[in-house]
């Protein structure tokens, strides 16, 4: 059936089965669990509204499949279009002025990336926490050259010469890490050391903090309010296991990763004050004492707590809400003695810190560093080759 350019779709539930409806035509029932649709000719796209209101632009083919009483959308696209919907929402279309290289490294990488992959699995997912970042065609933009200059081109192993694993991160806190400690596999191509460019860059997640009462931290562990906290780091100063001890003597460990991921903001746009990495110290401060009279470290402390905190979502209780019921520091919270401890931890970086650092290879590019110096800082026993033209 031919759409002409402009033509509406709307999926929806028709009570008992799945309906579609064109033009804004009286609901016409819909027979089958899929429905594919290409476009005609080299241009065009497809502009797609999810329920929520948010509009995604694509390019390629759209296969709409029924499954499980919701919609699952397949976008079969070129490789290197994919690519531009990758790079652009992986970095920023702004770095292209004084971080083009830094967008060409990303390019490679999100490229051999997408090779690898596809060599064993049919399709990608569209979520950084699976795969790589995919938001179609809106978010295209400078950093399409980028993907144009290196076309083809992928990072194998200097042996082998496959596509190796080119894991990236947003911001190794100043140190890479072996990939073993985060996974458990080995790989030759990490290693772990300082990365100088990672450092004092700036950024949402140069230097990070998260505070936590000791009555809700435990609660996130079925423990009592925690009394003591030790950390157990790697060599980069990544935190290998937390160690828990209560106020009733119950004592839990876990890995530093299992516990970030307790507190993580998965989902939901990044707060102001987010647990983001592994990289992290911890300090305590006795419940009895007005959190604003201590140093909170690499931050710095303002001059009233409520400045501290992000106001998000106020908890009352009596006269107003204590330290000992902070969620999390997306609450906000007054400048009172709490009934447990407090727990601050400030950290640095973002993310698992294997491979490419995409701060660090877009402050590598400002200081006029190549592409290809960039991804052989990064990645190791690896050469620079063309795929496919």
């Amino acid at each position: 059936m031919p759409f002409p350019a402009g033509s509406n779709l709307e999926l929806t539930w028709g009570g008992w089965s799945p309906a579609l409806k064109k033009n804004y035509d009286p609901f016409q029932s819909w027979s089958g669990k899929e429905l594919e649709l290409n476009r005609q000719g080299a241009y065009g796209s497809f502009l797609v509204q999810t329920p929520d209101g948010q509009k995604v632009s694509y390019r390629g083919s759209l296969k709409i499949r029924w499954e499980n009483g919701g919609c699952k959308l397949i976008n079969r696209v070129d490789q290197e279009e994919y690519l531009k919907g990758v790079v652009s929402i992986e970095m920023s279309n702004s770095w292209a002025g004084d971080g083009l290289e830094a967008l060409k490294a990303q390019a490679v990488a999100a490229r051999t990336y997408m090779v690898r992959k596809t060599r064993t699995a049919a399709q990608i997912t569209d979520s950084p926490d699976y795969d790589q970042a995919y938001s179609g065609r809106n978010v295209e933009g400078a950093a399409n050259q980028a993907v144009e200059a290196t076309r083809g081109e992928i990072l194998v192993d200097s042996i082998t010469y496959q596509p190796i694993d080119a894991l990236y991160s947003s911001h190794n806190g100043g140190y890479t890490e072996l990939a073993e400690n985060v996974w458990s596999n080995p790989d030759p191509h990490f290693i772990s050391q300082p990365d100088p460019f990672s450092q004092g860059i700036g950024g949402p997640a140069d230097r990070w903090r998260f505070i936590i009462g000791a009555d809700i931290l435990g609660q996130a562990f079925e423990m009592g309010p925690i009394a003591k906290i030790e950390l157990d780091k790697l060599p980069s100063g990544r935190v290998k296991k937390v160690r828990m001890q209560d106020i009733h003597g119950k004592l839990h460990e876990v890995s530093g990763r299992a516990f970030v991921q307790k507190f993580y903001p998965y989902g939901r746009p990044i707060p102001v004050q987010a647990f983001l990495g592994n990289l992290f110290t911890v300090r305590q401060i006795p419940g009895d004492e007005p959190l604003f009279s201590f140093d909170l470290g690499e931050l710095g402390v303002p001059s009233r707590l409520s400045e501290l905190i992000e106001r998000q979502k106020a908890m009352e209780a009596g006269s107003g809400p204590r330290l000992s019921r902070i969620l999390s520091t997306n609450q906000g919270i007054r400048d009172i003695p709490a009934a447990h401890d407090v727990f601050v931890f400030n950290g640095r970086g973002w993310g698992h810190g294997v491979g490419m650092s995409q701060w660090g290879a877009y402050h590598m590019a400002q200081r006029g560093y190549t592409y290809g110096e960039i991804l052989a800082f990064y990645y190791q026993q690896t050469d620079l080759i063309k795929h496919y033209l």
